[in-house]
């Protein structure tokens, strides 16, 4: 007889890799057997938060991940990603020293270390312990460094993601040195936030990089649009994912002399929309002409009350026109209308996410706009709480119903901090029930009703992945 206790350590395993969160830990305190198979999953992935941060105390209160993993070392052999997002501190801008220690002595013997990010400026402590990880793939860091810190970093040297956040010079001058080790093997890089970075600078470092795939080069203001576009076009014209910035200072010449983005592979585009004038609005159509295999299309505005220019829907889906067969398309910190959404629906049929500001008070002129998509499963409320004065308008539990029930492919809402799911739907119809052949067929019909069930639960985004980075789904 097969009970749950002789079940083969590898089948637990697979079992228990579709439990997550504290539903493990509940889990591991049922048997010796299932504590053996939960421990795998349990510690694939190492995450320091902000909630951790407040509640650490040394020798009393909740201690971190890396005091675990460092008093039982075999527990390392398991640990795959570690994610770092806050750290703890004992004064205005000093890290608690017994926090360091930990953490360095953990990531010494994490020797099956995949991926490692790190949002506070806490890495050079770190850095002599990311050392000799010969499985390291990705990495997002926080890199404000020496010129020695900068040299630790070239000798991680099998990276296939690389993110910087607010890179110093030294960092930077030495990424075309730290290129050559990585041609073989770096496919995404990421500059944000960088004052160094300029046109010079991405013609001698992208010729470095034959397998890139993924560049994006956000709120670098030496580096203009221009100069992205130019480079990329020239060095890598296999690129599957871009992003850039275009600002306020780019000089009006070069705004209607705008190279043409020639890239037949590219799938995603994130453009970060500083200047809000006429002549931004003018050029932004140019960007879409030749990208005709766009399948993600992400748009953010410097200014929350600005409406979407016409021009930039036009360009996005052209009037009787084959239109970019996208599937993903996000207009972020900007005020959208229900008439472009109705004329985005009508154009943009094959929409599988959206991602744009929800008019709560006006949710069902704007549910009749987007059900004619009828592929879309998941809509993102992007709109901000504090945008406006006196409290916004919060989705309800009704409005989601009612979303989901005029849109059938609809299954994931995300709003105010809930996420809401289908957790079933009930066919109501007055015969009796239909065959599958027959529910195909009404399916299609308007009157066609299904009733549904919505369940909230919390949403939280992931605070250190980019509002432009392409998701896991997306990139390749």
């Amino acid at each position: 007889m097969v009970t749950a206790d002789n079940l083969n350590l590898d089948v637990l395993e697979l079992i228990f890799a579709f439990i997550s969160g504290n539903d493990l830990v509940a889990v591991s305190s049922v048997s010796k057997s299932f504590l053996a198979g939960v421990i795998p999953c349990l510690y694939a992935t190492v995450s320091f938060t902000a909630k951790h941060a407040k509640r650490y105390r040394p020798g009393g209160g909740t201690i971190s991940p890396f005091l675990t993993l460092r008093n039982h070392p075999d527990l390392a052999v398991h640990v795959r990603h570690v994610n770092i997002h806050c750290a703890p501190f004992i004064a205005v801008g000093q890290v608690h020293p017994n926090f360091l220690s930990e953490t360095a002595d953990a990531l010494q013997i994490c020797k099956n270390l995949l991926s490692f990010v790190c949002g506070p400026r806490i890495l050079p402590a770190l850095l002599g312990s990311l050392q000799g990880k010969e499985r390291l793939q990705d990495v997002h860091i926080y890199a404000a460094f020496t010129t020695t810190q900068g040299e630790m970093l070239q000798k991680m040297t099998t990276l296939r993601s690389l993110t910087l956040d607010y890179p110093t010079w030294n960092v930077i001058d030495s990424l075309t040195r730290w290129a050559h080790s990585l041609q073989r093997t770096l496919a995404h890089l990421t500059i944000f936030m960088s004052q160094e970075v300029n046109g010079v600078f991405l013609e001698a470092l992208l010729p470095l990089l034959p397998r890139l795939r993924g560049l994006h080069v956000v709120g670098c203001s030496k580096a203009p649009h221009t100069a992205v576009i130019k480079a990329t076009t020239t060095h890598t014209p296999s690129l599957k994912a871009l992003s850039f910035t275009i600002f306020e200072n780019t000089p009006p010449s070069n705004l209607f002399c705008l190279p043409t983005i020639t890239l037949p592979n590219l799938r995603h585009l994130a453009i970060d929309v500083r200047p809000t004038s006429d002549a931004t609005a003018a050029i932004m159509p140019s960007l879409f002409n030749s990208l005709t295999s766009l399948s993600t299309l992400l748009l953010k505005f410097a200014d929350r009350q600005l409406p979407i220019w016409s021009s930039v829907i036009d360009g996005i889906a052209p009037p009787n026109a084959v239109t970019m067969p996208l599937k993903r398309l996000a207009l972020m910190d900007c005020s959208v209308s229900i008439d472009t959404v109705r004329k985005l629906s009508s154009r943009c049929k094959d929409l599988e996410m959206l991602e744009i500001p929800l008019p709560i008070k006006d949710i069902q002129a704007f549910t009749t706009a987007i059900s004619s998509l009828k592929e879309l499963h998941t809509l993102t409320d992007v709109g901000d709480a504090h945008a406006s004065h006196g409290p916004r308008a919060s989705l309800t539990r009704n409005d989601a119903r009612f979303m989901m029930e005029s849109c059938v492919s609809l299954k994931t809402i995300v709003s105010d901090g809930r996420m809401w799911t289908v957790s079933s739907r009930i066919l109501l119809w007055p015969h009796p029930v239909p065959s599958r052949i027959e529910l195909t067929i009404l399916q299609g019909r308007p009157d066609f009703f299904l009733g549904v069930t919505v369940t909230p639960q919390r949403y939280k985004a992931n605070t250190t992945q980019h509002w432009f980075s392409p998701l896991k789904t997306d990139s390749s």
